[in-house]
């Protein structure tokens, strides 16, 4: 019975895709998390725009209004890291995405060949076995065959 020719590429081609699986999983991990920390971010900048609403209705100083406004420029620079990490993590993500899918199709592929090829064993044995209960047939009816004439002649 032959061997599936392919069953060590098979075997490292699933590896492979298991690796790249947990790959895929921990780069979605990233980007989830940093899309939490950007919403974090905007929560935060929502209670500063509302504390300073406060603080503005009841007036603030010069110095204060400045420390403010650099505080948001802040923030603004913290939300355009955030979106950039967000942007990187999803790329990253979809890149890592787009190679399992790939490496996901040749295990398929290869599965495929496996199938094929076992179904074509399992038609030679099954024709194996029919010639061989052939054979036997045959050599009974011809040992019925010497039979009959031996009783015949005799």
């Amino acid at each position: 019975m032959k061997v599936f020719a392919l069953a060590r590429v098979l075997q490292l081609a699933e590896r492979r895709s298991e690796t790249l699986s947990r790959s895929v999983k921990f780069a979605h991990g990233i980007w989830l998390r940093a899309r939490g920390h950007q919403v974090q971010l905007v929560a935060l900048r929502d209670a500063r725009i509302a504390q300073l609403a406060g603080e503005l209705r009841a007036g603030v100083t010069a110095a204060r209004l400045q420390e403010t406004n650099r505080l948001q420029q802040v923030q603004a620079a913290e939300m355009r890291a955030a979106q950039d990490a967000i942007d990187a993590a999803h790329q990253a993500w979809q890149a890592r995405l787009a190679e399992w899918m790939q490496v996901e199709q040749r295990v398929k592929a290869l599965r495929l060949l496996e199938q094929r090829h076992l179904a074509h064993l399992a038609v030679q044995q099954r024709r194996t076995e029919q010639r061989e209960h052939d054979e036997l047939v045959e050599l009974m009816h011809r040992r019925e065959a010497g039979t009959r004439e031996a009783w015949d002649a005799a």
